[in-house]
């Protein structure tokens, strides 16, 4: 043993297969940690940033230099007009409104990017009792856009506040203002209010500058009134998002390539256990039993060969979905069932005739000749020397299986309510033709995922099959 994991560690490549196969080992367990979406598929998880962002390293580049990434930023620097203003806490302010006035808290945004997808503004706000208006506006020098307005409940007019001296959350976006809530989207044509959500970020965000964010308080009664607020959070989501950017829903590519390597080696692996399982069987009945049945289960297994893998698979996927019958069943497991059982023959042919070799070898014969029974004699001397076969071919069936439920996946047969690598390239050739640079941070790291991790399992199943040879373990 020790002799065979030596020889294994002096072959560079096991070393890069260990490595190559150790990093997605490592990447697909910690998904649940790495990243915080479980299906970037659902609606509740997409537009995370705007639809094909870029990687936030990819800024780096020229022409991805000034694309915005997302931001969360709370406004402490403000400064007033108007009346007294106390802050408290570090995080609140507590404004004094004189009898029909009005008091403007200004808080300054430095903006050095581009115009981003969508912004918002958030704070807290104990309102006042009597009648006040609280207007939110935005703007750069000469340029002001009145956002939002914010009344009592007892006025009619759309947004309100409820019960007075009780907290409130106040949330502006710019994908939701509409001209029922936003008094400069009511200005717009009607084509542009309909489109507000796309247009309102590069009306106002037009050039890189300070811009001010502006809480106008407007006391409409006849006494004082005191107004607490926290400061502003400032959000946008942006042009320019982690580790590989996002699709074009807006969702998470590196959380879709994390899970779909997840999946597809579990699918992998599980797959080619099956496939393993059912050749192994048949292929050392075959080659050790020989006679009717040998003929009678390579007849069998050269049915098989002879049928059309894909195109079969295919063929009954559908059947099985639009008739109903995998109602019962989840089509992840239809699916690895499919592919086990179209793809033994192979593994079987390869059991099969290295068990014929080593039946006429001498040590077989001398068991026979000792009495040894036929179960006895596959277990504990055909068998093991089968091992250096069962783990490179396994080793080889992982990468073929991953390849099959990929195909799948691209032609929109397969599971297409989860991230896979299949469905991430499926997806990626229909929508990033007309997208920035053909999204390449979509495309590539399913294609080179699965070209890098065949190869892994290919450099592990040939150095498993030449080291585990029974020749050269006998030194023959």
């Amino acid at each position: 043993m020790n002799k065979t994991l030596s020889d294994l560690l002096h072959r560079k490549s096991f070393l890069a297969s260990i490595v190559i196969l150790g990093l997605f080992a490592v990447l697909a367990a910690a998904a649940p940690v790495i990243t915080p979406y479980s299906n970037p598929y659902l609606p509740s998880q997409a537009r995370v940033a705007a639809p094909y962002a870029v990687p936030a390293w990819a800024t780096v580049f020229p022409q991805y230099r000034n694309l915005p990434p997302n931001q969360n930023l709370i406004l402490s620097t403000f400064r007033s007009e108007g009346g007294k203003v106390t802050e408290f806490n570090s995080t609140f302010l507590e404004v004094t409104v004189p009898p029909s006035g009005v008091v403007n808290v200004t808080f300054p945004v430095n903006w050095n990017y581009k115009p981003p997808y969508s912004f918002a503004v958030s704070f807290q706000l104990v309102p006042p009792k009597g009648y006040y208006i609280l207007n939110v506006l935005i703007g750069q020098g000469n340029r002001t856009f009145w956002l939002y307005s914010v009344v009592p409940k007892d006025y009619a007019i759309p947004p309100q506040v409820g019960v007075p001296s009780t907290p409130s959350t106040i949330f502006l976006s710019s994908a939701l203002l509409s001209a029922s809530n936003s008094p400069y989207v009511s200005t717009l044509s009607p084509t542009q209010q309909a489109l507000s959500g796309i247009y309102l970020p590069i009306y106002v965000f037009r050039s890189p500058g300070t811009y001010n964010l502006t809480l106008s308080l407007n006391n409409e009664g006849s006494t004082p009134q005191v107004f607490v607020f926290s400061k502003p959070t400032f959000s946008d989501k942006g042009y320019a998002y982690g580790r590989l950017g996002t699709d074009d829903n807006g969702a998470s590519v590196f959380a879709e390539f994390v899970l779909g390597a997840r999946f597809d080696l579990f699918i992998g692996l599980v797959a080619s256990a099956m496939i393993l399982a059912i050749g192994l069987v048949l292929g050392m009945l075959a080659g050790y039993v020989g006679g009717k049945v040998d003929l009678s289960l390579n007849a069998f297994t050269d049915f098989f060969l002879l049928l059309p893998g894909l195109p079969l698979l295919i063929t009954v996927e559908t059947i099985l979905v639009v008739s109903g019958a995998i109602v019962r069943v989840s089509l992840a497991t239809v699916i690895v069932l499919l592919i086990a059982l179209l793809s033994w023959p192979g593994t079987m042919k390869i059991i099969r005739s290295q068990t014929l070799s080593l039946r006429s070898r001498t040590f077989v014969e001398s068991s026979k000749a000792l009495g040894a029974g036929n179960f006895r004699i596959m277990m504990r001397h055909i068998l093991p020397n089968l091992a250096g076969i069962l783990f490179a071919q396994l080793a080889y069936d992982v990468p073929g299986v991953i390849l099959a439920e990929s195909g799948l996946d691209f032609l929109g047969l397969g599971i297409r309510s989860f991230p896979t690598w299949g469905n991430m390239l499926g997806y990626a050739t229909t929508a990033a033709s007309t997208a920035n640079s053909f999204a390449w941070w979509w495309v590539l790291p399913p294609g080179i995922g699965i070209v890098v991790l065949s190869l892994g399992f290919f450099y592990f199943g040939s150095a498993l099959l030449d080291v585990l040879s029974p020749y050269r373990l006998r030194g023959e």
